[in-house]
């Protein structure tokens, strides 16, 4: 049912973010709604990791409650009043919502510092957020179908902020359509999604306030990207699409939160909330002495300042309070090694001889098909070029290692990437109140390991489909656009839940889809999904291609293509329909098929 509730007129901050794996967002002004007052409770879904800026946060709306007066109540109640998914703490007390989340999952560890107001409770990290799940909405399928979505006709624009609160920006305006808005608005777990000014894309969890029906005759602009067919709004009018599946089945009453709401919190059997984290090494000082932190873990950084027994803030009662100040050096690691339009590859390990080097190549033939996917027009068609380096990373392998030349930093200046230049080290210094029982130099130390995640390789489980009297065969797909990888899933943390399997339709592995080994969740479904997914980027780039003969390759008219990708869909849901992949097949982690 559309969630038609009316907002308060208290006004919210607004963020602009970016970010390969979540297209580009950006936040318009909406007055939040009020919390909730009773409702199923949200269950925890884990510790996930608040990914540095320039990309997109972890869970995209920040609250704006008060982080020095937070519990976990207030933070899921406020989430579920403003009709999101997602709840998240982090930092102690800073409270977000999301109608999906940006982040892998990291270990619990991380999610220690106690809330401002609950100090029995777990408010995130650094960088950390934990993060809570409404199980009242229903999982997100396959984002490229978007038949769920229903239009309800033309509307106006909201009379105090946007009818829809996130512009999306990854969709092109030159070529958009109702579908790739619909697919982007899915994507991000959105169930309204509106077009507007025949160019304009937005996503929603809730209308804005002022927002009516408008005369069909209003929504009178042609979609960029379909003239001839589609109509995307008119000038402050809408048309709006509703996905009722994506809302919650018990969508919040009105009214203030009272004290009897709860949530599901997270075991404390294994978290800390002592000063020092499982990541840091800090020495602190009393009466304005220094504080020198440093992140010495492979697998996760974080970019604020290390924790102390207290939230840092600075006391305006006590003048002659001790002070200490904290030094804190980041060195970042890098996102992005290859970049199509708004995607970005994951960067691929380094290596030392060949068959560290074959294994790294790996890392990113598997992601060519989730360029595709992602990248959206026209950047998909450099995706050609990434394909080409992923060829030419190999015949790097082949000729130069072994060797004395057998290295990743000169395979890149052989074949140097098109991507952006490595981020650079960052020094942030703050000052804060000195903890109560902090009166002489302390030294503290922990230990860390490097957890070593996976490298999935090319070995598809899912069968390219072949009939060349359509236009394509087992080793040329239409339009040479690959059909994703379903291999083993190579985060232990989802392999042990009972997924072995993982689509690898996107660069970050903890956002792509995992499968059980049976049932209607298993390696059937995943291929479905893969032939799904590659039908979307046979559209979006191949098709698209044919259409604005944009390159001597298509060679098809567009309707001609469109069918092709069509019949190619169909195909590999037959060559696929009796997928058995065998027993020994991703039997234990890392087990080597990868």
């Amino acid at each position: 049912m559309l969630n038609l509730k009316v907002l308060s007129v208290a006004s919210a901050a607004f963020t602009i973010f970016s970010g390969a794996n979540a297209g580009v967002l950006r936040r318009n002004q909406e007055p939040p709604q009020p919390a909730c007052v009773d409702f199923t409770p949200f269950t925890y879904s884990g510790c996930f990791r608040d990914p540095p800026s320039p990309a997109p946060h972890a869970l995209l709306y920040t609250s704006g409650l008060d982080s020095q007066n937070m519990t976990i109540e207030k933070c899921v109640a406020f989430c579920k009043g403003n009709d999101y998914r997602y709840a998240g703490l982090e930092y102690y007390g800073e409270c977000s919502c999301g109608a999906s989340i940006y982040g892998d999952q990291i270990d619990e560890s991380y999610c220690s510092y106690p809330c401002t107001a609950n100090q029995t409770e777990s408010c995130g990290g650094s960088d950390a957020v934990s993060v809570y799940q409404d199980p009242t909405f229903n999982q997100v399928g396959d984002y490229t179908d978007i038949s769920d979505y229903k239009p309800i006709g033309c509307h106006t624009e909201g009379t105090n902020g946007r009818s829809l609160a996130w512009r999306q920006d990854d969709v092109a305006e030159a070529t958009l359509t109702i579908e790739l808005c619909l697919m982007a608005c899915k994507k991000g777990g959105y169930s309204i999604a509106g077009v507007e000014y025949g160019q304009e894309c937005y996503c929603g969890v809730v209308l804005g306030n002022g927002t009516v029906s408008a005369p069909s005759t209003d929504c009178d602009i042609p979609c960029n990207g379909a003239p001839s067919t589609e109509i995307c709004g008119g000038r402050s009018r809408l048309n709006i699409f509703v996905a009722d599946d994506l809302e919650s089945s018990e969508p919040c009453k009105d009214g203030p939160v009272t004290s009897s709401t709860t949530s599901v919190p997270p075991s404390t059997s294994t978290t800390s909330t002592s000063s020092t984290s499982s990541t840091d090494s800090s020495t602190t000082t009393t009466s304005s002495s220094s504080t020198t932190s440093s992140t010495s873990s492979s697998t996760f950084t974080t970019s604020k300042p290390p924790p102390t027994t207290s939230p840092p803030t600075t006391s305006t009662t006590k003048t002659t309070a001790s002070l200490c100040t904290s030094t804190y050096t980041s060195t970042p690691t890098p996102t992005c090694e290859y970049k199509c339009g708004s995607w970005c590859s994951t960067p691929m390990p380094t290596w030392s001889d060949q068959h560290s080097c074959f294994k790294a190549q790996q890392n990113c033939a598997v992601q060519i098909a989730a360029c595709f996917l992602n990248a959206g027009w026209p950047g998909n068609l450099q995706c050609f070029d990434f394909a080409k380096w992923c060829g030419s990373v190999s015949s790097y392998c082949s000729q130069y290692c072994p060797g004395g030349g057998c290295s990743k930093s000169k395979c890149k200046s052989k074949y140097p990437p098109h991507g952006p230049s490595p981020p650079s080290a960052s020094v942030s210094t703050s000052v804060y109140t000195c903890p109560v029982s902090s009166t002489k130099t302390t030294s503290a130390s922990t230990s860390t390991s490097s957890t070593c995640v996976p490298i999935p390789t090319n070995t598809n489980i899912c069968v390219q489909p072949h009939n060349p009297k359509a236009g394509y065969s087992s080793t040329s797909p239409v339009g040479d656009i690959p059909l994703p990888c379903l291999t083993c899933n190579n985060l232990w943390s989802d392999y042990r839940k009972g997924n072995p399997f993982k689509l690898y339709a996107f660069p970050d592995s903890s956002s792509c889809s995992s499968y059980s080994r049976g049932g209607p969740s298993g390696p059937y479904k995943a291929c479905r999904d893969a032939c799904d997914n590659q039908y979307q980027s046979c559209i979006s780039t191949y098709a698209q291609g044919c259409k604005n003969r944009s390159d001597p390759k298509f060679t098809d008219s567009y309707s001609v293509a469109r069918k092709k990708c069509s019949d190619q869909r169909e195909d590999c849901y037959k060559a696929n329909a009796n997928v058995n992949p065998s027993p020994w097949r991703c039997n234990s982690w890392d087990s080597g098929w990868w």
